[in-house]
């Protein structure tokens, strides 16, 4: 492939000198390319022109992963489309992962997903597979609905890797050890309805459970059996004391709360009515000590700053991400907290201040939009998932 040149007024170009060919762009300049690219997709274009553009590509500081929202996951289909911090593409998932339903992410384009009575683990880009017990109770034959899967690691870790999974009728937390040979262990919560369990988080190798209810926190203490099979060998709710605000039974917008860890702390996300007469809007809190002798051990503290940091929030995984330098020219923004939205209506109108939506089918659309700044030191913005089937999920991409 040629470049086309165009002389300047004055110079005669006919026959002066043979034209540049696309492969023999200097590093550099590829290098100053490769690190404006945004999206997994461009990376693999790039490297896909030409073996020069690929070798050169392989020399540079590859860009910033910067997480992506799947939409639509639990919808069947052979495509699903990717969204970033400024622009929507489409990807073909892997043969695996058709016409799944993904139920858990990981870092590097790993997901959980299930087909039918099969639990699955593959990457969604490598189309990379490892092998994990189907969700049976061990010793039983009954079968674990799961609605949600995180993992304690890579899947591919030579550490091992535990999968905790959050049935579908919330009540229990299952385990169970990737490419280990005995099947899935439950515990369950004890109590009634009122202790459904919203969300569950790996903090310093014990597992911890939020309940929907209030901001109260269960923790599991995970111990390994003679097979090498996890098993929670204990369960008891953390000593926290409780502040007043807006539970989600004060508002019938709708009312979310996730748990992460942040360098072996524990954090939580509730997204409320928190001003009268304002939007819902997520409110971050830190887990410390109390600093006075008093009933409870530990309280939640408000956090107004992230630091380096940009938390992402949904259903099905939410994590914090370290943003690097260099990961503004892929839209990631540092102190700043993005979160997927169901909006579950069937209005079809945008908006307006949009940042960009693309179209799903049945005309529901997915749009980016920057939320009103709330002046308590963190900044949001709400990816908006119009109609009632096509909740999202963060996905890592690998590093290309």
């Amino acid at each position: 492939m040629e470049l086309e040149t165009i002389a300047a007024d004055g110079d005669d170009c006919t026959g002066s000198s043979p034209a540049v060919q696309w492969s023999d762009l200097p590093d550099d300049l590829l290098g100053m390319v490769r690190c404006r690219v945004a999206s997994p997709r461009d990376c693999v274009r790039l490297a896909a022109v030409c073996r020069p553009w690929r070798a050169a590509a392989s020399r540079q500081p590859a860009p910033p992963a910067v997480p992506q929202l799947l939409l639509s996951r639990y919808r069947p289909s052979k495509t699903k489309h990717i969204c970033g911090p400024d622009n929507g593409w489409v990807l073909r998932v892997p043969e695996k992962a058709k016409n799944a339903k993904f139920v858990g992410s990981y870092d590097g384009g790993w997901v959980a997903a299930i087909r039918g009575c099969e639990l699955v683990l593959v990457n969604l880009f490598s189309s990379a597979e490892v092998a994990v017990c189907p969700p049976v109770i061990e010793g039983r034959s009954r079968h674990v609905s799961i609605a949600k899967v995180i993992f304690s690691a890579a899947p591919t870790s030579s550490r091992g890797c535990i999968l905790a999974a959050i049935t579908d009728d919330c009540l229990n937390v299952a385990l169970c050890k990737v490419t280990g040979v005995s099947g899935w262990t439950t515990q369950g919560c004890a109590g009634c309805h009122h202790k459904l369990f919203a969300d569950i988080a790996f903090c310093n190798g014990d597992l911890y459970a939020l309940k929907l209810s209030h901001k109260e926190v269960i923790k599991f203490k995970i111990s390994m059996k003679e097979d090498g099979s996890p098993m929670i060998t204990a369960a008891y709710e953390l000593s926290i004391q409780i502040c007043d605000g807006p539970t989600r039974h004060d508002d019938l917008v709708p009312y979310s709360k996730y748990i992460v860890e942040l360098e072996g702390k524990l954090l939580i996300a509730v997204r409320a009515r928190w001003l009268t007469n304002h939007e819902p809007f997520f409110k971050v809190f830190k887990l410390v000590n109390t600093e006075t002798v008093e009933a409870y051990d530990q309280k939640w503290a408000e956090v107004t700053s992230l630091g380096n940091y940009a938390l992402f929030l949904g259903p099905v995984r939410s994590k914090m991400v370290q943003v690097p330098v260099g990961a503004e020219r892929q839209g990631l923004e540092r102190n700043h907290i993005y979160y997927s939205q169901l909006t579950c209506s069937m209005e079809k109108k945008l908006p307006g201040d949009e940042v960009y939506s693309i179209r799903l089918d049945s005309d529901h659309r997915m749009y980016c939009k920057k939320d009103q700044t709330i002046g308590d030191g963190l900044e949001r913005t709400g990816y908006y998932i119009m109609g009632w089937d096509h909740s999202g999920m963060w996905l890592d991409p690998p590093t290309l």
